[in-house]
């Protein structure tokens, strides 16, 4: 016979993130997620009560790995004395390096398919967004008097150029090409004035 192992609540949350990042949210079911998350139905409904909660739970875990992917990211740039247009590009790829996630970025692909249809997630993935906005704020203020623009304004088109990245990976293009797209986009966009 044999044995399967249970998974971890994290771990459960995790197979259920990657199932609506990769088939989306209207496409998946609960069926979809009790059988991502090796639950039966009961135990879905048990833990996460809806689809819109489990999601929601979902992007809680999401920002938190991506925030602390981020840190990491920075912190080994800024070691390395990374320019900062490669660094910003750095940033602005995640989650596309992963290993264990999907291409694209779960936040981009729920605020295209989602919207404000439901103003939770929209709210949660809206707060998401402005916490990645804020980070690239922070990278930017050591070069304010240099920019063409303020630093508020520099962060929230480098979000949009972020969303375009993020889709575009999504096509699979290789990593070399999508970095050299993205410090050259950010390279203009700091000389832009």
């Amino acid at each position: 016979m044999a044995m399967t192992t249970q998974l971890t609540p994290a771990q459960v949350t995790e197979k259920l993130m990657i199932q609506f990042w990769t088939v989306g949210y209207g496409q998946t079911t609960v069926a979809d997620l009790a059988a991502a998350g090796q639950l039966s139905r009961s135990q879905f409904y048990r833990r996460y009560r809806s689809k819109p909660v489990a999601l929601r739970q979902c992007l809680q875990a999401y920002q938190t790995v991506l925030n602390q992917q981020l840190t990491r990211l920075i912190e080994r740039d800024q070691a390395l004395g990374t320019p900062l247009p490669a660094l910003l590009a750095d940033c602005l790829l995640m989650p596309f390096k992963s290993e264990t996630w999907p291409a694209g970025c779960l936040m981009v692909n729920l605020m295209a398919e989602v919207g404000d249809a439901d103003s939770l997630i929209a709210d949660q993935t809206q707060a998401i967004y402005l916490d990645l906005q804020t980070r690239l704020v922070g990278l930017l203020t050591r070069q304010t008097q240099s920019l063409p623009a303020s630093t508020a304004t520099i962060a929230a088109s480098l979000m949009q150029l972020r969303t375009g990245l993020q889709i575009l990976a999504k096509q699979q293009p290789g990593m070399t090409q999508l970095k050299q797209q993205a410090v050259a986009s950010v390279t203009l966009l700091l000389k832009a004035g």
